[in-house]
């Protein structure tokens, strides 16, 4: 393996654990709440609307003012909100940074590929990644998204690596480890807890809890 590609959320960083870190503060701080009972309620309702980051900001914040009429802020300043609060809190952990050190002291390229809107570049910025690598590919970009080829390809263009000497790291069994192996990169699975999904065919080169092992993976001190 040449050089790495990496998913953004919930492998380069925690977007689950960063997201609840929002709302935490989102339902005491925006919607006034303080008893623990409604805090956690509106948590809980507020990472079901996310969707593990799938869900629509939009849909997210018409219901969340459904359920507190006292919240007068529009949906749209909602929104336009939420990205800059909850970017400004992000941070790379300690396996994160370990790793990307490895692979800089290594010589080994990297780069990110991520389906996303141009706000990803918001995060890409907070995170300090875009001062580790100018290799970056945001699908709403480029123009196509994961698991398509051409944005896999673009990327590896950019490294200037053939696929085949490519290793993607992602959490998304079918957008992440299929789409790169349909191109002929080797994959790394962050499985979070689960498990490989059977009917998407073979199972990814390596499975890993966390960022830890890759150091181990790749052959980097």
């Amino acid at each position: 393996m040449n050089a790495l590609l990496f998913d953004l959320d919930n492998t380069l960083y925690d977007r689950d654990e960063s997201f609840i870190r929002w709302a935490q503060w989102f339902v005491r701080e925006r919607l006034g709440l303080h008893d623990d009972s409604a805090c956690a309620a509106t948590i809980d309702l507020l990472v079901r609307l996310d969707a593990n980051g799938y869900g629509a900001r939009e849909a997210l914040f018409r219901e969340i003012k459904q359920h507190h009429p006292a919240l007068t802020a529009t949906v749209e300043e909602l929104v336009a909100a939420f990205y800059q609060e909850h970017v400004s809190a992000l941070s790379l952990n300690n396996a994160t940074q370990e790793l990307l050190n490895a692979l800089q002291a290594a010589g080994v390229p990297f780069g990110i590929v991520t389906n996303g809107s141009p706000n990803q570049l918001l995060k890409i910025r907070q995170l300090g990644l875009d001062q580790r690598t100018s290799c970056i590919y945001v699908s709403a970009i480029v123009g196509v998204k994961k698991p398509e080829p051409a944005i896999f390809l673009v990327a590896a263009a950019c490294l200037g690596i053939p696929p085949h000497g490519i290793l993607f790291v992602g959490d998304n069994p079918e957008p992440d480890i299929v789409g790169a192996a349909n191109v002929g990169m080797r994959t790394a699975w962050l499985h979070r807890g689960q498990q490989w999904p059977a009917h998407l065919g073979p199972a990814p080169d390596y499975t890993s809890d966390s960022l830890n092992n890759l150091v181990t993976i790749i052959g980097v001190t």
